[in-house]
């Protein structure tokens, strides 16, 4: 069964020949996760040096003059192609330094080969990477990573990092269910404005996960002048938006250039409300429930993604439970739940959602300890949304065959 990694492998035609589409959209998502090459520039860096007209005069260099004269009207784009990073063979001494402590839930072995892997496919290898930006923030609950890439046209890919392997990133994703924006959502709309600041071009936006959600938040919180440049948004299982927000006008103006990519049995991308506008592609996956969020399990036939023409009834159930839960419950009710839950998940001393996985029974004490200290409304509200996510996690869809 194909997936994502035999793309990068065997799609070798040029974009001019086979234009950006959802897969390649998928692609950009999952090398934002890292880890990320200390050759790609900062943003802050590049806004350092020409951020402002007055920042490029003083930069002129009179021995240069045609191409500093070049820079006055427009800003250089200081990427690095990806064909120019194949030969780091050590990636943890060359990625930057932010990112060295900010861990994913993908192997480092298998983002490593998959960034090799489309550095000597023709097709990615002359893709420019740039404007890194990277922040967390643990008093705020706040995880944000992107990047842009720039394709031979001179299209900007604007790629947002999804939840990482922290506590703190898992927390920021839950409160989204209760408060509107997050401070990762402000910043991605910040980020893409001041990229598109720097640079012309058209735009496209991706991300997976919350990534995915950061994209279409980013593409309704930006200036018209920047909206008008955006030609596509992907949201990669993404999580929605509060009912409000996704009967706005600002949804209404961009909700067109939008494609929702989801598993199958998709959870993570049914929290939260998702227009019918939308336009949908539901991918089959190698394996089920949870798991299927990871975009590496996604199958693919040949250059396009191996769709099914719906969810499955897990999906759609988990879908209609847990977005009627989080309607007929106050903010405050919801927040406290979810501070109730990162309390539990907390008490072993652990901050990464894998090292709890890891460590099983052995902090199960010190977790049942945390969860009995609870009041009786919080334990019933943590249940109730667990009860909900394993029912959906752990059903059997014998519809669609897995091999």
């Amino acid at each position: 069964m194909a997936t994502i990694t035999d793309y990068v492998q065997l799609e070798t035609r040029e974009f001019t020949v086979y234009p950006f589409n959802e897969a390649d959209a998928l692609v950009y998502a999952l090398l934002s996760y890292g880890p990320i090459p200390q050759e790609i520039p900062l943003l802050a860096h590049i806004e350092q040096q020409y951020g402002t007209l007055g920042r490029r005069i003083r930069a002129f260099d009179w021995q240069h003059p045609i191409q500093s004269t070049r820079v006055l009207r427009e800003v250089p784009y200081e990427g690095v192609r990806l064909r120019d990073l194949e030969h780091y063979q050590e990636f943890d001494k060359s990625i930057h330094e932010l990112d060295r402590n900010e861990p994913t839930f993908v192997s480092e072995d298998v983002t490593e080969k998959f960034y090799k892997d489309t550095a000597l496919n023709p097709r990615f290898a002359v893709t420019q990477a740039s404007a890194v930006e990277m922040k967390f923030q643990t008093e705020r609950a706040a995880q944000f990573a992107a990047l842009t890439y720039r394709l031979p046209d001179g299209t900007l890919v604007v790629t947002y990092r999804g939840t990482d392997d922290t506590l703190v990133g898992w927390r920021e994703d839950l409160d989204m269910s209760y408060s509107y924006p997050v401070p990762a959502q402000r910043m991605a709309a910040d980020y893409l404005e001041r990229v598109a600041k720097l640079w012309n071009g058209p735009i496209i936006l991706t991300g997976h996960s919350k990534g995915g959600n950061l994209a279409v938040y980013a593409a309704m919180n930006v200036s018209e002048r920047t909206q008008n440049r955006i030609e596509r948004i992907f949201s990669l299982d993404g999580p929605g938006f509060p009912p409000t927000v996704a009967a706005s006008r600002e949804y209404a103006a961009i909700v067109d250039r939008v494609t929702k990519v989801m598993p199958d049995s998709s959870i993570i991308g049914q929290l939260l409300i998702t227009p019918q506008r939308e336009h949908r592609i539901i991918v089959r996956s190698n394996v089920t429930g949870l798991m299927q969020h990871s975009g590496f399990t996604w199958l693919m036939l040949g250059d396009h993604f191996d769709t099914v023409p719906s969810l499955t009834p897990s999906s759609k159930q988990f879908y209609e439970q847990i977005n009627t839960w989080l309607q007929t419950h106050e903010p405050a009710h919801i927040e406290r739940g979810v501070d109730a839950l990162f309390q539990v998940l907390g008490a072993s001393g652990n901050t990464k959602p894998s090292q709890i996985t890891s460590a099983g029974f052995t902090i199960l004490p010190d977790m049942l300890t945390q969860f009995a200290g609870l009041d009786s409304e919080d334990r019933r509200t943590i249940m109730q949304v667990m009860r909900l996510i394993a029912g959906a996690a752990l059903a059997k869809n014998p519809e669609i065959e897995r091999s």
